[in-house]
């Protein structure tokens, strides 16, 4: 894309269908992007990265956050416009969040909206501080205020203050003795006339990092490592130097290594009744097995994944007719990690966390068990080494997409794309205008080889598809 403003129209094109999630509609999430900084496409999957990070769900995973773009310049007037909200989360572009946390900056914002606190940001003092003047950027304050990269805000109170500009600088105030670090990030500020204001505490700052756009340094690493990542290059992952004392690369790479997961976080739903002879699905847990039991279909299933060793792991698990203990075996012994969720399936995706609903729709470990030696017994079974994304791009230039289309030709198709085109990995690979593309060349494909289908998954802005 050419421009933030481009960006910006074309998320909200992406996700004007998703509805608030009605426990959570006071909230407002402002994403701002620097009015100075020329627009790249480095920049831009930063921008994305907040973005996606901030859109739903306290990992990032999910939807139903109020979410608003806009200029820095343009935030005061933006505020003004959220007068049905109750609070606000305001970051810059490139701020990134670990969503490993055991407490995630999702999470905590949400337990500010309950606290009646009226701010919380970064801090920075440059009238009581031994660092001399001229050490700062040239036009930096003089005075307490905010810095830019992360504010949180009662909008409530903030409006009864007679809604002042997020940037305003405070010349008479009251603060804490001590500092986070340095000697001009205390811990509170009390400015004239107005309530305390928190600074982010050392456990709330190691859950998230901020790009430093204006660090010549940071740029450099951070241009290299965007490029690095870009379309996923075979090895990329073990490309990347995670000793780099970046943060920001630290916190984005974390969840970015291939691994297998036993156990599935996404509900079911309602299936279609029309016939099938063909099943697409991933390798990670027994939603598979699920589909080949309750379609109504006769045929052959097909696992793919675009890590050969979850494929690997995939087949062994199934044809080895593995109980949930042989597997966990099985996982101390195995150079891939294997994943499990010992605290409940969708203990992630608030507000939906409903295990009753979970069980019910999957049903025990015993009962899924049973589901995959039914599936191997009464169906074929076969497992490709797919990287969905790159055969969907590489189209008639790869022998895997010469080898879809002739599978898919003439079947009726339930082919099951799960999140992956959702997946922070893929966003991380890929441009978010990219994936949408890509995933509208697919449903083509469908359409045009097909004798019938059904596509299960999320598109890239999170949102169930509907075909």
């Amino acid at each position: 894309m050419k421009s933030f403003n481009e960006f910006k129209d074309f998320w909200q094109r992406q996700t004007a269908s998703i509805k608030p999630i009605k426990e959570l509609k006071h909230l407002v999430f402002i994403v701002m992007y620097p009015d100075e900084v020329k627009w790249t496409p480095i920049v831009e999957k930063q921008v994305q990265t907040t973005v996606l990070q901030t859109s739903g769900g306290i990992t990032g995973s999910g939807i139903g956050h109020v979410q608003k773009l806009c200029f820095k310049s343009e935030v005061d007037k933006v505020l003004n416009s959220c007068d049905e909200h109750t609070h606000a989360m305001i970051l810059m572009s490139g701020m990134i969040f670990d969503m490993t946390a055991p407490v995630s900056p999702i999470t905590r914002f949400y337990e500010f909206a309950e606290s009646g606190d009226y701010c919380k940001g970064h801090i920075i003092d440059t009238a009581r501080t031994q660092i001399s003047s001229s050490a700062w950027r040239p036009g930096t304050p003089i005075g307490a205020y905010l810095h830019e990269q992360h504010v949180e805000l009662n909008l409530k109170t903030w409006r009864e203050l007679g809604r002042p500009s997020l940037w305003e600088v405070w010349k008479k105030y009251k603060r804490s003795k001590s500092d986070v670090h340095g000697d001009y990030t205390p811990f509170w500020v009390k400015p004239f006339n107005r309530p305390l204001i928190k600074n982010f505490t050392w456990p709330q700052r190691r859950a998230k990092a901020w790009s430093y756009y204006i660090l010549p340094r940071k740029k450099r690493h951070q241009r290299k490592l965007w490029m690095d990542i870009q379309g996923l290059p075979e090895g990329w992952a073990d490309s990347i130097n995670l000793d780099t004392r970046d943060n920001y690369t630290k916190i984005l790479m974390k969840r970015m290594q291939p691994r297998f997961y036993s156990e599935n976080t996404e509900l079911i739903g309602k299936l279609p009744e029309q016939e099938f002879d063909l099943i697409f699905t991933p390798t990670a847990g027994y939603s598979g097995e699920i589909f080949a039991d309750r379609l109504n279909f006769k045929g052959e299933v097909i696992f793919y994944d675009y890590c050969r060793e979850n494929i690997e792991i995939k087949q062994n698990i199934v044809e080895m007719f593995m109980d949930p203990d042989q597997i966990e075996k099985y996982s101390e012994v195995s150079k891939h990690p294997i994943v499990f969720n010992r605290h409940g399936f969708l203990q992630n995706h608030y507000p939906d966390y409903d295990m009753k609903k979970f069980k019910k729709e999957y049903g025990d470990r015993t009962a899924l068990r049973l589901l995959q030696y039914k599936m191997y017994n009464k169906h074929k079974v076969d497992y490709w080494h797919m990287d969905l994304i790159k055969t969907l791009r590489s189209k008639n230039r790869s022998k895997q997409y010469g080898a879809l289309v002739e599978k898919i030709k003439g079947k009726n198709v339930f082919f099951d794309v799960s999140n992956i085109f959702s997946y922070h990995v893929s966003h991380a690979g890929y441009m978010l205008e990219e994936l949408v593309n890509v995933l509208e060349e697919f449903e083509q494909l469908l359409a045009t080889h097909t004798k019938s289908f059904y596509l299960k998954g999320t598109r890239p802005s999170k949102q169930e598809i509907t075909r």
